[in-house]
């Protein structure tokens, strides 16, 4: 008896010693690069809603928004009771894993763990922090196999619920996807975020190769050579009958009402263009987001701009990106775009330090600014006058060899010159063109520009108030929220500002990398919810803002406003 123990107890030490030699010789095949099928997706057996994304023959590790599990089917987050992490074949031949139905991604830790949610480099810009948070929104149960048991048509009391899981939970109810259009299968959804289905835009010339070399001894690659500026031109002040910057000429004095009229010219200040009451304004409010577009942050902009989010006059809500060249993944870009966010330059390089953009030559903007938009242009498919904007990094100003540089280039708009009062009873600023040379009191970050360029707007960056009472060039860069409900007030506090005085565009501009502080990203929800509950707020982009500036139209008229239009919106 005593020797049959021995050997039963010998026989499970090998069993288990070969279960484990097995499991270890498969994820060391699995984790090699070799291995790794690029574009594809990987369930994490431990965490339901974590999954890898096959990047370059590496792995990344993503986080779906709080409440979903990442679903192997339909290779998206989606609500608990639909997704499935089961490792069988079936499922991983679905998701474009491997063919083994036992073999896993790494979990945690590691160059791409999920800290790091596969982000590139961080911006003085942003606020730095990164506390966690989990304010009534998992709704998760701990297994990915909870997809039995769970009635879709169950009860649902929004007393049991708070923050996102009532919404995720009633959504869920109903069985749609928690973003994707109905009418498109899961396949089709994929297809179009690999090979979007546009006609890509072709330049009517020819372009030649080149580099853009980025800080820290990386390189982007671009589609077009370095540019001097374009021969002067004769012609009237719109961007593509400008003159040449050399030949403007500084205008200090005080901006003339009289004589800078719209639609080409307005004067900085508090007036309501118009002279139109304020509660005749539509409140604007621009959601802008910095920085490269990648995998890592692609998710975040699917919440955010889910289909079924409408503005008073029944089209879809709309953002913008200013897209820098190091990180982005160009074939995520042109999703985005259509539909319906506008898409700008923030650069190639982004170089650090900040510093570098205060001394930089014309050249260098000529080439920062014309290079990302020609490759927006050429490697996301983009047409070349969708691309109006620009804005700098860290907002830091480089005087008159900036906005000359966007000046030649055509750029229609730049949004980096921070202003505001320093008292949170002040009036905000409205967009003002730069035929006149703005004051400190507009321009409160040099080096500031001197010389006048006729027709050419600002889309100032306005000061914002922490829930502690200092102030911030950017919603991210003030002092840490810490929940959702904080975050939902803070958002609250600085819209109250403009909705209860002269209504003057209510900017959002911040980078994505705030989201990795998950409740940012349930509070900024929650946020456009009540936006949308306001028949008077509408959210647009930067230019359908400036389009309004052109010819100000009253709430009494604005659902017929050309510009505002649906075209080109996601729909249902």
């Amino acid at each position: 008896m005593h020797f049959e123990k021995i050997i039963t107890s010998a026989l499970c030490l090998v069993l288990m010693s070969s279960v484990t030699w097995a499991q270890e010789s498969s994820e060391s095949s699995y984790y090699d690069e070799s291995s790794c099928d690029n574009e594809h997706f990987y369930c994490d057996f431990d965490d339901p809603s974590m999954f890898y994304r096959c990047m370059d023959g590496v792995f990344h590790s993503f986080k779906c928004p709080s409440g979903l599990h990442f679903s192997v089917s339909s290779q998206t987050c989606d609500w608990p009771h639909k997704a499935d992490c089961s490792g069988s074949d079936d499922h991983l031949q679905e998701t474009g894993g491997s063919k083994s139905g036992h073999e896993q991604a790494p979990h945690g830790g590691g160059e791409h763990g999920s800290e790091d949610h596969g982000s590139s480099h961080s911006s003085p810009e942003e606020s730095g922090h990164s506390e966690s948070e989990h304010s009534g929104s998992s709704g998760s149960s701990s297994s990915g196999h909870s997809n039995g048991g769970h009635s879709a048509s169950a009860s649902i009391s929004k007393h049991d619920l708070s923050g996102d899981e009532y919404w995720l939970s009633k959504a869920g109810g109903v069985g749609k996807p928690w973003w994707r259009p109905s009418g498109v299968s899961p396949g089709q959804w994929q297809d179009s975020v690999k090979n979007p289905p546009f006609q890509p835009h072709v330049p009517s010339e020819p372009k030649e190769g080149g580099e853009s070399e980025s800080s820290g001894g990386e390189s982007e690659k671009s589609s077009t050579k370095k540019s001097s500026a374009p021969k002067a031109k004769s012609g009237s002040e719109p961007a593509e009958s400008r003159s040449n910057s050399a030949n403007l000429q500084s205008n200090e004095g005080d901006c003339d009402p009289s004589s800078c009229q719209l639609p080409s010219c307005y004067c900085p200040g508090t007036a309501i263009p118009r002279g139109l009451s304020a509660s005749s304004v539509p409140q604007m409010v621009m959601l802008t987001f910095d920085d490269e577009v990648s995998g890592a942050f692609y998710g975040y902009y699917q919440r955010l701009f889910r289909p079924g989010r409408y503005n008073p006059n029944g089209c879809p809500v709309r953002g913008c990106m200013y897209v820098s060249g190091s990180g982005t993944e160009y074939d995520l870009v042109y999703p985005l775009y259509a539909m319906g966010n506008e898409i700008a330059s923030h650069t190639i390089s982004h170089k650090f330090p900040h510093t570098w953009w205060s001394t930089a030559s014309y050249q260098d903007f000529y080439d920062e600014s014309t290079g990302m938009r020609e490759n927006l242009i050429s490697r996301a498919g983009l047409p070349k006058e969708a691309i109006k904007g620009f804005r700098v990094p860290f907002l830091q100003l480089g005087s008159d060899n900036m906005y000359s540089a966007l000046y030649d280039a055509g750029f229609h708009y730049d949004t980096s010159m921070f202003t505001g009062s320093e008292q949170e009873t002040g009036d905000p600023i409205w967009p003002f063109t730069l035929d006149y040379t703005p004051s400190n009191v507009y321009c409160q970050h040099g080096p500031c520009p001197h010389k006048q360029y006729p027709g050419m707007w600002e889309i100032p960056v306005q000061r914002w108030f922490g829930m502690d009472g200092h102030s911030c060039a950017m919603p991210d860069g003030c002092s840490a929220t810490g929940d959702a409900e904080e975050t939902l007030e803070y958002l609250k506090s600085n819209f109250r500002r403009f909705y209860h005085s002269n209504r003057a565009p209510f900017g959002i501009f911040i980078h994505a990398r705030w989201f990795h502080t998950e409740h940012n990203l349930d509070g900024l929800d929650r946020f456009i919810d009540y936006l949308l509950t306001i028949d008077d707020v509408y959210i647009v982009t930067p230019s359908q803002v400036l389009e309004w500036m052109k010819n100000p139209t009253p709430l009494s008229s604005i659902r017929s406003f050309g510009p505002w239009s649906c075209h080109g919106g996601a729909t249902d």
